[in-house]
């Protein structure tokens, strides 16, 4: 039998459970530890609704005549500009051709107003205190004003000068994400679907990324129907998308893609480009521009027609001399027949 010294003994062991139990109940929980965020840059920071992605390898245009010219006339334009951007790279001390290694540009319809959304992602050696210290500085000093706030995990900076709002964040420790719409902004530095997996993606997978430069953008509609008017009816619809990419490095290579909606409307645009361009190749003897133009090749690939053309240096040179003097006449050769095959995948609607 179980005496009654036990049952004392048991109850009392009881209540110190339950009080304990009590106790651990009252207790605060520690609170969740702070959310990682997950690494965002390049293509994984646009988000999937952008329409127009282009991408630009900052190494291969600064080592590049024609971007050093560009460049160049830039800032002859508009010496504000120039001494801007020279107040800015030595404020941060940023040398934007040997740190930024890539940058992506995005646009979208909609945003704020009637502007279009529009984003910039920059890849290189950048370091978030000492680049959002310097913006402090330098936009202080012109009378504008840096603020943050947390989104997420991230920091998002908010820039004002003037009538101007930008908004920044980092979307890992080297990469940079701007925009002037802050909900785009936000969308690219969180983890949502990404273009990349979206309706611009075979393109993408088209495009040659590693060329200097490369763009790829879903038809515009005024566009598209503009090239269905100037074929007079010979293609049926609108391209789906274009995409294209450019190397002005050693000479120049330059390739664009349309990816029509029927092999029949990429026949019929083959037929008149090919026409135009030799065309064109005829009244581009005036400039002595005439087999530079006949470089120019197109050929069909199913639903997808590609331009190409490749210059050496010494024709490069004769286009840029051309469009600094205005051409100086003279006789050139007919133009060549269309080039080879492509390597895009064809489009569908």
């Amino acid at each position: 039998m179980i005496g009654r010294g036990h049952i004392r003994r048991g109850l009392a062991l009881a209540a110190v459970i339950a009080v304990g139990v009590a106790g651990c109940k009252d207790k605060k929980k520690p609170p969740p530890p702070p959310p990682v965020p997950v690494p965002v840059a390049a293509l994984g920071a646009i988000p999937a609704d952008a329409t127009v992605v282009v991408g630009l390898d900052v190494d291969r245009l600064a080592s590049s005549d024609m971007v050093a010219r560009a460049v160049a006339d830039m800032f002859v334009r508009d010496p504000g500009l120039a001494a801007r951007f020279q107040r800015l790279a030595t404020d941060c001390g940023v040398d934007v051709t040997h740190q930024i290694k890539q940058v992506h540009l995005a646009l979208a319809p909609g945003g704020s107003g009637a502007a279009r959304r529009a984003l910039l992602v920059a890849t290189g050696r950048l370091d978030e205190p000492g680049l959002t210290r310097c913006l402090q500085a330098a936009v202080g000093s012109g009378g504008g004003d840096v603020t943050v706030k947390q989104t997420g995990a991230r920091s998002l900076y908010r820039l004002v000068e003037g009538r101007h709002t930008v908004y920044f964040g980092f979307g890992q420790a080297d990469t940079v994400v701007i925009g002037p719409d802050e909900a785009w902004v936000e969308t690219a530095l969180g983890d949502g679907p990404k273009v990349a997996t979206a309706a611009l993606a075979p393109y993408l997978a088209a495009v040659d990324q590693t060329r200097a430069l490369w763009f790829v953008a879903a038809m515009d509609g005024d566009l598209g129907d503009a090239l269905v008017r100037t074929t007079k009816g010979a293609v049926k619809a609108a391209p789906a998308a274009a995409y294209a990419e450019l190397d002005p490095h050693e000479g120049f290579a330059a390739h664009a893609a349309f990816a029509m909606r029927s092999d029949a409307d990429a026949t019929a645009l083959t037929t008149f480009a090919t026409g135009e361009l030799a065309l064109g190749a005829m009244a581009a003897q005036a400039m002595n521009l005439g087999p530079v133009v006949a470089k120019v090749k197109v050929a069909a690939e199913g639903k997808t027609v590609h331009f190409r053309v490749q210059l050496t240096d010494a024709e490069f040179k004769d286009v840029l001399t051309v469009v600094d003097t205005g051409g100086d006449g003279g006789q050139d050769a007919p133009p060549a027949a269309d080039g080879g095959p492509g390597t895009a995948p064809d489009a569908g609607p």
